[in-house]
């Protein structure tokens, strides 16, 4: 299964990855998630469970969390739940401003299932498509929302 999603942002990069990868609060900014609990943090690598919602249905995994901000990446390892064995990687890039400008911010995930028909039908098609691209498009349209607005309320 692969998915992405992808969103154009014109707020800074840094308060981007910021809230991105501030975990632990998304429950706080984003509502389609229930909650998270963080295990373990070092500072660069978190241990969590996370919980969210597709429309009513609920969802939950346990995930470990990679930053990486010195290449604008964040990667998560889903290690328990439905999704077990899911990469999932968050990439920022700055978009030229004589392309526009702005921060061109994609999520990819990738999940294989040791049985083939569970990963053509079952991985893509549920997990994939109906509950990953849906809770990862509305966490991405969240963040444009909060952080263009905080943009935009800054005196320049």
């Amino acid at each position: 299964m692969h998915t992405e999603n992808q969103i154009t942002i014109h707020a800074p990069l840094r308060r981007i990855f910021e809230l991105g990868s501030d975990i632990g609060n998304w429950p706080q900014i984003l509502p389609h998630y229930r909650w998270v609990t963080v295990f373990s943090d070092d500072g660069r690598v978190r241990q969590a469970e996370m919980a969210a919602r597709r429309d009513r249905f609920p969802v939950k995994w346990q995930t470990s969390q990679v930053l990486l901000p010195e290449e604008n990446r964040i990667v998560f390892f889903h290690t328990g739940g439905i999704s077990r064995g899911m990469y999932v990687e968050w990439v920022l890039q700055e978009i030229p401003a004589s392309e526009g400008g702005g921060v061109r911010v994609v999520i990819f995930h990738e999940l294989t299932y040791p049985v083939a028909p569970l990963t053509n039908w079952f991985a893509q098609g549920v997990v994939g498509q109906v509950f990953v691209s849906y809770i990862a498009g509305r966490t991405l349209a969240r963040i444009k929302q909060i952080t263009e607005a905080e943009a935009t309320e800054r005196p320049t």
